[in-house]
């Protein structure tokens, strides 16, 4: 029984209606590659010419319906007009097939159970188990692989750039975006692991000065920019969790990213260590900060370094102690509070202290929470009814450091 020859156009859905068997699927779609037409078909007599491609296919077209059905599906089977798009409910991955990863191939990953696709420049990409973040390098050098990086700014194409991040304090926490998963020319667009592993990097520490081991927790680098470090930094450094050692080696080791970022809290230590005089009774004061023990978003300025600023918006605990002395035996009274903005005192902020002892010490403590705009200024006021009691400073001894006049702590405990 001869046949017309026709075109060849069967998806994978239409095999599947009469195979139910992978492998042979597999190899008609072979033929399908290969032959252009089928001719002569005989009832009992399956001639296909497809060089060896079909070792089962005597096998799958046994049985005479089987025939009948293929060469109707043959002759109704219709390629798609632009040959490039087919329809179809699903694909399906072989899970243990041999594959390579180039740009452009997607294929299944046995190991981490999920697909392979591969991006530009080697970049693999573990589908549901990596998040990456495409990024432009403008910072006039090449950042290699595996560096920490942070934002750096925007471009004109609405691309986010990233510069290698140190952790000094020097930039906020929330820039930090991640790890680069290649090594990134100046110019050039490439991926930062926001969420996954980053293989084929030197997990050994050395450069950093360390000796990292498997497990290792990583934190960003205040000393090294782009690099981390496996000892946790303290204030006024950032302190940003990044990733954990799976895997020890100098060229192909490897860590899990998951940067743990909050925002920052800001904070801020001030000292007067020189004193102050009261010209007149009765009168108010502001205190001013002659040295910074440690400070991050809180700084001191004004005429005479008696505004203490707060860069970010908050809410601030403010604790202020005075050291005042007597020159008299009388009895004196001092106060202490705090002012906004220069003008406005707080309502119920003073605190009230006595003392009539000549030569004696009086220190007095205040703790108040402000809710601060950004911009907002502190100024810490004083005042005595009798200039014999003012706020001094003592030197220190052979068995004890200095006394500060004034000391003020000040703490972000809310963003």
């Amino acid at each position: 029984m001869a046949r017309t020859p026709v075109k060849l156009g069967l998806s994978r859905d239409q095999l599947g209606s009469f195979l139910q068997d992978f492998e042979q699927i597999k190899q008609f779609e072979k033929l399908f590659g290969t032959v252009d037409s089928i001719e002569n078909v005989e009832l009992n007599d399956v001639r296909l010419s497809s060089d060896g491609a079909l070792a089962t296919a005597n096998e799958a077209l046994a049985s005479i319906s089987r025939i009948e059905q293929l060469l109707q599906l043959l002759a109704t089977a219709s390629v798609p007009e632009n040959n490039n798009s087919v329809a179809t409910d699903y694909i399906d991955f072989h899970r243990n097939a041999p594959f390579v990863n180039t740009d452009g191939r997607a294929g299944w990953n046995p190991l981490d159970d999920t697909l392979n696709i591969g991006h530009t420049n080697g970049v693999v990409q573990q589908v549901g188990q990596e998040t990456y973040m495409r990024v432009i390098n403008n910072t006039g050098v090449t950042i290699p692989d595996g560096s920490a990086v942070g934002f750096a700014g925007v471009n004109g194409l609405q691309r986010i750039e990233a510069a290698p991040y140190l952790a000094d304090g020097s930039a906020p926490n929330l820039y930090f975006l991640g790890i680069l998963t290649q090594t990134l020319d100046d110019g050039e667009v490439g991926f930062v692991t926001i969420y996954g592993r980053v293989r084929g990097i030197d997990t050994t520490g050395t450069p950093v000065g360390e000796a990292w081991n498997v497990g290792d927790l990583l934190w960003a680098s205040p000393s090294t920019a782009g690099g981390l470090t496996k000892v946790k930094p303290t204030a006024p450094d950032n302190v940003i969790s990044v990733a954990a050692v799976l895997d020890v080696d100098a060229t192909d080791g490897q860590i899990m990213v998951r940067p743990t970022i909050t925002e920052d809290k800001y904070y801020g230590e001030f000292t007067n260590t020189t004193g102050a005089t009261p010209l007149a009774a009765d009168t108010a004061y502001a205190m001013e900060w002659d040295n910074v023990e440690i400070a991050k978003g809180v700084t001191i300025g004004g005429t005479n370094d008696t505004e203490v600023t707060v860069t970010e918006a908050g809410l601030y605990q403010f604790d202020v102690r005075v050291q005042f002395e007597s020159g008299s035996s009388n009895t004196k009274i001092a106060w202490v509070w705090y002012r906004l903005n220069g003008t406005t005192d707080y309502a119920n902020s003073s605190v009230l202290g006595s003392l009539s002892d000549n030569d004696g010490f009086l220190v007095m403590s205040n703790n108040e929470v402000f809710s601060l705009a950004a911009g907002d200024f502190i100024e810490v006021m004083w005042a005595v009814d009798d200039i014999d009691l003012e706020p001094v400073a003592v030197a220190a001894t052979a068995f004890a450091p200095s006394a500060p006049c004034a000391l003020l702590g000040v703490i972000q405990v809310q963003q």
